[in-house]
This record gives structure tokens, C-alpha cells and sequence, in this order.
């Protein structure tokens, strides 16, 4: 009996090829190697230096010592307090302004020009149906004013709206000097604030403003949509849907941006300089922050800059070096604390 041959399949299996040898792909990857090994190197070899210089200063005494003009005396107490006050001020401003800009721009901006007039003309309607029930006086003024308000808004609102977005995108990476002139010019010479903690205060809010709404908006765009279609389809309004379910949804990772920020600003000296650091003060800066428009402008970063900056390199040097590991160890536990919210409270939808 005649025996019929399987039939060969038409696509053979073939080894895959060897990838060709390229000098210039393993040269650009052990560059890459290399530079990535100096660039730590450097770093261990920098800690090594300030802490083998500084750990013989750092002890309570140096925490707790007053600013002094003799180095055996000297302490880290009034900058200490003056970065506290300074991050209370800037969390206190940057905060909520980030936090409401980040929300606007996600969720209300992207509206486009008939959505925003159809929710014009349906405030008209309800000030009809309003004014119909006997509201008048200044009331009734204030509601006319939003219907025109929304109907100048539906016209201009999404011109404005990209303008604002590309700034706050190119802000993002503007030289912090820059902020420091902003700070000088908007708020000591136009406002009249004193050049004091305040003002330094301010200054470092305005720096971290684009870093956190860039970060809030990351937040909440990471939450799903669904997570706000279902709230409007049981009746919720867009702006409730947002409050009650994406935001607190967003919250940890709002968090984890804004303590990320903060983290950038509490190392800032460049544009505290500018507008009037005290390179040295005898004073203790008050924790109170309502008090901080009379408070000299002290914080970590201005007073190891002065400790580098005087002569005797071997009196301030090594108080200069417990400077820096203080602010090193500060900005750990910041990130610390950042890594844990982030862990703590993530969510995978």
C-alpha cells in the first residue's frame, strides 16, 4: 500500500540570524558605561570627602549652637529654623495654587468652544427659571455677571488655556537665578515686602509651582475615566465626579510630586541671594510664619555658602562639611517619605 508524503509546511522554521558585529554600537555603549561610572565616582568620592571632613562636627551642640562669629561657637540652629519657616510658606502657597491648576487644566480646560457655550446657555436658562421664581437685587447682578463671564469664557477660554500650558511647560525648566529676579522685582520692589523670610518664602513657591502641577497632572490624568464617567452617570455634576472620586484617587501621587518639589527648594541658594539672603545673622528666626515678614532671610544652603566663603578654611571647613551632611540627611528623609506615600497608597487600575 502506496504511502503519501506529510505535506512540508510552507513556512520553514529558520534560525534567526546572528546580529552583525557594529564597532560603533559597542563603542556609544561602554561610553555610556564609562561616563555613568564617573559620574557616580565622583559622587561617592565627593560624600566620602564632606563626611570624612564633617562627621567629627556634627553632634547636638552643632544643631542646636546660634550663628557665631567663632568658629568654635558656631551653629546650625538659625538656619535651620529659617529653611523650616521657608518650606511652611512655600507648601502654604504653592500648594493649593498647584493643586488648583493642576485640576483646571486637566479636567476643565480641554473643554472645547460649543461645550463651553452649551454650559453657557444653560446658565442662562437657569437664571431665567431663577429670576422667574422672584430672585432680584444683587443677586440677580452677580448671576448675570457669571452668564456674561461664561459667554466672554467660551470665546477666549481655549486660546488662553494652551497659552497657559506651554508656559507653565517651558517654566518648568527656567534657571532658578531667574526666579530669584522675578522674586526681587514682583515682590520686593513692586509689593513692598521687606527682604526676609517672606520673601524668600514666595520667591521658592513661585520656582516649585510649575514642577507641581505638572506633577498633580500626571496624578490625575494616571486615574481612569471610567472612575469619573460612572459618578456623572449616577447623576454627579463633572466638578463633584472630580472632587469625591478623582482627586482623592490622585492624592498620593499629588502628594509624592509636591514633597518631591519641596525637596528641589529647601537646596535652593541662587535665588535667595538674589533677593537678600543673610549671609549671616545672630538672630533666631521665629517658627511662626505669620511673623516671618520681620524675620532676617536665613536658611541651610545660604549659611554653608558663608561658612565656604570665609578664609580660615580649616576653622569653618569642617563646620561648613556638617552643613552639608544636615541638608544631604534632610533631603533623604524627604524622598524617604515621598517613596513610602508613593508605595503606601498606589493604586493599579
Amino acid at each position: 500500500m502506496a504511502t503519501t508524503a506529510a505535506p512540508q509546511s510552507s513556512a520553514e522554521a529558520r534560525p534567526l540570524a546572528r546580529k552583525k558585529f557594529q564597532p560603533a554600537e559597542v563603542a556609544f555603549e561602554w561610553a555610556l558605561r564609562l561616563s555613568i561610572a564617573l559620574a557616580l565616582g565622583a559622587l561617592v568620592w565627593l560624600f566620602v570627602s564632606v563626611l570624612t571632613e564633617g562627621a567629627s562636627s556634627l553632634s547636638w551642640d552643632f544643631l542646636t549652637s546660634k550663628a557665631s562669629s567663632s568658629a568654635a561657637r558656631a551653629g546650625f540652629k538659625n538656619a535651620l529654623y529659617g529653611s523650616l519657616v521657608l518650606m511652611m510658606i512655600t507648601v502654604a502657597v504653592a500648594v493649593p495654587l498647584g493643586f488648583a491648576a493642576a485640576t483646571y487644566l486637566e479636567k476643565f480646560a480641554p473643554m472645547s468652544k460649543d461645550e463651553l457655550r452649551v454650559i453657557a446657555m444653560r446658565r442662562q436658562r437657569a437664571l431665567e427659571h431663577r429670576r422667574g421664581h422672584g430672585l432680584s437685587g444683587i443677586r440677580l447682578l452677580l448671576a448675570r455677571i457669571g452668564v456674561a463671564a461664561s459667554r466672554v469664557w467660551a470665546t477666549i477660554g481655549p486660546p488662553i488655556n494652551r497659552i497657559v500650558e506651554v508656559n507653565i511647560s517651558n517654566l518648568a525648566a527656567v534657571p532658578s537665578i531667574i526666579y530669584g529676579l522675578l522674586g526681587l522685582a514682583l515682590f520686593v520692589s513692586i509689593m513692598g515686602v521687606s527682604k526676609s523670610l517672606l520673601a524668600g518664602g514666595l520667591t521658592l513657591a513661585i520656582l516649585v509651582l510649575p514642577i507641581i502641577i505638572i506633577a498633580s497632572r500626571e496624578a490625575i490624568r494616571a486615574v481612569p475615566s471610567s472612575i469619573e464617567q460612572g459618578a456623572m452617570a449616577l447623576g454627579a455634576t463633572k466638578w463633584q465626579a472630580v472632587r469625591s472620586q478623582v482627586l482623592p484617587a490622585a492624592l498620593p501621587g499629588m502628594l509624592t510630586g509636591t514633597i518631591l518639589a519641596t525637596s528641589r527648594a529647601i537646596g535652593e541658594t541662587a535665588p535667595l541671594i538674589v533677593v537678600g539672603g543673610a549671609a549671616y545673622s545672630t538672630k533666631v528666626p521665629s517658627l511662626n510664619p505669620l511673623q516671618a515678614g520681620d524675620q532676617p532671610l536665613l536658611a541651610m544652603p545660604l549659611q554653608i555658602f558663608d561658612w565656604v566663603e570665609r578664609p580660615q578654611e580649616t576653622l569653618w571647613g569642617p563646620l561648613a562639611a556638617a552643613g552639608i551632611l544636615v541638608l544631604i540627611g534632610t533631603l533623604v528623609v524627604m524622598n524617604l517619605i515621598a517613596i513610602v506615600l508613593r508605595n503606601r497608597f498606589s493604586r493599579s487600575w
